[in-house]
């Protein structure tokens, strides 16, 4: 069974992404900057990753329209 990316987020800028990803009942992050990709990460890592380079969650917008492959669920929110 291959992940899906459930749901994403990013600065508006584009230069940070947040993917909430999903294979079968297992759920992670991902978080996307420049050539770096920081996958498998629990909640409390990405808040600490996001906060050490000066991000704040809450500024995080959806980003279906540069994910084609994020569902769209207003059950998501970024903080």
């Amino acid at each position: 069974m291959e992940p899906k990316v459930e749901y994403a987020l990013q600065t508006p800028d584009g230069e940070w992404r947040v993917e909430i990803v999903k294979r079968g009942r297992t759920q992670w992050y991902r978080l996307l900057h420049g050539d770096s990709v920081f996958d498998w990460l629990a909640q409390a890592t990405l808040e600490r990753m996001l906060h050490k380079a000066g991000v704040d969650m809450a500024d995080l917008v959806e980003a279906i329209d540069t994910y084609p492959q994020a569902v769209h669920n207003d059950e998501h929110g970024a903080a």
